[in-house]
């Protein structure tokens, strides 16, 4: 019995999220964008905030995608519509783009 627990205790050390704290996120504010853009976001919006991507214009399916990609922690649930987003706020570091 012993060793099922060794074996479960690092079976779930290895597969937790490192990092990843319900305490690290602010439940309590929601910061509204309406830029896809990570650069335009990052000034008014705190890591481990809620972020919504509330565009002023719908119709672009591919918006939201590129919003999740640039500004999510996609370690937490993420909501997607056609017409936006909403998340917990991590905005990337790099973009590398394969041609």
């Amino acid at each position: 019995m012993k060793t099922m627990n060794k074996i479960f205790l690092i079976l779930f050390l290895i597969f937790s999220p490192l990092g990843a704290s319900a305490s690290d996120i602010d439940q309590d504010t929601l910061c509204s964008s309406v830029s896809w853009k990570a650069v335009d976001n990052v000034g008014g919006c705190k890591v481990g905030q809620k972020i919504g991507y509330l565009p002023s214009s719908f119709g672009n399916e591919q918006l939201p995608i590129l919003f999740i990609a640039l500004n999510c922690d996609v370690r937490f649930n993420i909501s997607l519509t056609n017409g936006g987003a909403v998340c917990i706020f991590k905005p990337v570091v790099s973009v590398i783009e394969l041609h």
